[in-house]
């Protein structure tokens, strides 16, 4: 299969795209064929050998892919081959194919095309588990999300209005990073 590899840490240039062996899959996992996946901060970071995955070149980066099952692994329940799905690893998404654990893959509507469903894992669960499950945010609250220019950040600020936020405040880290509708100026602190 084709895959895209970090050579050693750096800049984009360590990146190669080169042939490698499709994973095997363990009892519990499922072999998907990538269509689409994403590209997330912490990418950039694992490229760079600043991430705390522990990743040593050679590695396949990425996190997020979303495609279909063509082999279920023997312990298997929920899924099942030829099924659309979305699946979050530790890393090897930029392949044409990726062993994914039954627990963290999800099946996707037909409505969702494989480029929106790629985009969502990493940010969504994380922005799920902040605002649900850590700061136990109720309808009415005033939420602040931090870095709110990126993946996660602008992902909460939807998800926290989902919840049920009455106001929601961003921060971000440089007047370029602000993107704002033209009618509501920002505020500065």
């Amino acid at each position: 299969m084709k895959a895209v590899i970090v050579s050693d840490f750096g800049d984009p240039s360590v990146l190669e795209y080169t042939d490698t062996e499709i994973p095997e899959i363990s009892s519990r996992q499922v072999l998907i064929r990538v269509v689409s996946t994403s590209v997330n901060f912490a990418d950039i970071m694992s490229r760079q050998g600043r991430y705390h995955s522990g990743s040593k070149p050679p590695f396949i980066p990425g996190l997020d892919a979303a495609g279909v099952v063509v082999k279920t692994g023997a312990a298997v329940c929920r899924l099942k081959a030829g099924q659309r799905v979305m699946a979050l690893l530790k890393h090897g998404t930029y392949a044409e194919y990726v062993a994914a654990d039954e627990d963290l893959t999800f099946s996707i509507p037909d409505s969702v095309d494989f480029e929106t469903a790629a985009a969502c894992p990493t940010v969504a669960f994380a922005s799920y588990k902040l605002l649900a499950d850590v700061a136990r945010i109720r309808p009415g609250e005033t939420v602040l999300i931090h870095a709110a220019a990126g993946g996660i950040g602008t992902t909460a600020i939807q998800l926290a209005r989902l919840l049920g936020a009455g106001k929601v405040i961003g921060t971000v880290g440089s007047d370029r990073k602000q993107l704002l509708p033209q009618r509501q100026a920002p505020t500065r602190l």
